[in-house]
């Protein structure tokens, strides 16, 4: 099982916080979104917020959070060019990126992957869902589950 953040390491010092980046241009998702992440995984992160593109972009790279949750359809950039730039920039491609998306065919699915997102979650999303994608794609690359 992976450590959660604020969990003690094996030397006693702590595990670091995770910054998770929610890109969405609704605002009630992002709520959703971090109320999911406080429940699923505790109260150890620190949520960043993005409403759209360009904001997202800027954020990952000033910040460079340790996941992006990144909606497709916002105005302005969506996310597959998001995530494509993100993906072609040195400073943010090791940045794992889970689509959190209403856009569930198949089609949508294979180009969220095809343009480098990791993972795919579909909305209305479940909690629990979301949170055990977050902890896969957050777990030590030894602690994955293959």
């Amino acid at each position: 099982m992976a450590n959660q953040p604020g969990d003690s390491a094996p030397d006693g010092s702590p595990t670091p916080r995770w910054r998770i980046l929610i890109v969405d241009d609704e605002e009630s998702v992002r709520s959703l979104a971090k109320a999911c992440i406080h429940h699923g995984l505790g109260p150890h992160h620190e949520p960043l917020e993005a409403a759209g593109g360009e904001e997202a972009i800027a954020i990952a790279e000033r910040e460079h959070p340790d996941l992006v949750l990144l909606d497709i359809r916002m105005p302005g950039l969506d996310g597959f060019e998001v995530c494509r730039r993100l993906k072609s920039s040195p400073h943010t491609r090791d940045i794992p990126v889970l689509f959190l998306t209403a856009l569930g065919r198949d089609q949508d699915v294979a180009q969220g992957l095809d343009r480098g997102g990791e993972a795919y979650v579909v909305k209305p999303f479940n909690a629990v869902t979301l949170a055990a994608q977050i902890s896969e794609l957050l777990a030590p690359p030894d602690e994955h589950r293959g």
